[in-house]
């Protein structure tokens, strides 16, 4: 048992929220050299930070630090969550969400792989993309070619304002149907195009 915020007694395998903070009660069995004082110092340590660090933590504890989408493995620092949605139609949807900074590094990076868009007209889609971002009100600054071992693509680097706040807009696709774009602040854009630089095919078996 150990004492909440408010003073309550709680079980340590109790899940507790608070105005302003969540607190994670992790159930950890005492047992060997773990004593009271070091679960009372985790919880202490989790108890300022935010759900989305500490789901973070554990994703990356349970999966390590990349995702395997379509053919493509893409690097997941530890500073990015994931969540994973199947969507109809053999699509894969993966979301990143960057967790550290707070609201001055604010980013999600969205890694889909669409079977159906395979063997596309690359110089055709990246005008019909580019005309779609500038209809949504994106001015693309820099156009670039994308290659991924071995594999053509393009990205279309672009800024925007969302109630009146800049933000980067990126959108970067491959011939395969494989698609990975960025919202969020220009002070992460820059760990976007390391974990672009990081893509590698999947290993076989």
């Amino acid at each position: 048992m150990v004492s909440g915020p408010d003073g309550n007694i709680r079980s340590a395998s109790s899940v507790c929220k608070y105005r302003g903070s969540a607190v994670y009660l992790f159930a950890i069995p005492v047992v060997g050299a773990m004593s009271i004082l070091r679960q009372l110092s985790l919880l202490v340590l989790v108890s300022y930070l935010p759900i989305y660090r500490i789901e973070a933590w554990v994703w990356h504890w349970k999966h390590g630090n990349s995702i395997q989408v379509g053919e493509f493995t893409v690097p997941v620092p530890n500073e990015w969550g994931v969540e994973h949605f199947d969507v109809a139609g053999g699509t894969q949807e993966f979301q990143l969400v960057h967790t550290k900074g707070r609201k001055p590094f604010w980013a999600i990076i969205t890694i889909t792989e669409e079977p159906w868009r395979r063997n596309i007209v690359l110089a055709d889609f990246a005008t019909s993309r580019r005309r779609m971002m500038e209809n949504l009100g994106v001015h693309v600054t820099d156009t670039r070619q994308l290659v991924i071992n071995g594999v053509a693509g393009f990205c279309l680097d672009g800024e925007t304002a969302m109630m009146g706040t800049p933000v980067r807009n990126i959108s970067c696709h491959l011939g395969t149907g494989f698609s990975i774009e960025y919202l969020g602040s220009s002070l992460t854009a820059p760990t976007f195009y390391s974990i672009l630089d990081g893509i590698s095919k999947a290993s076989k078996g």
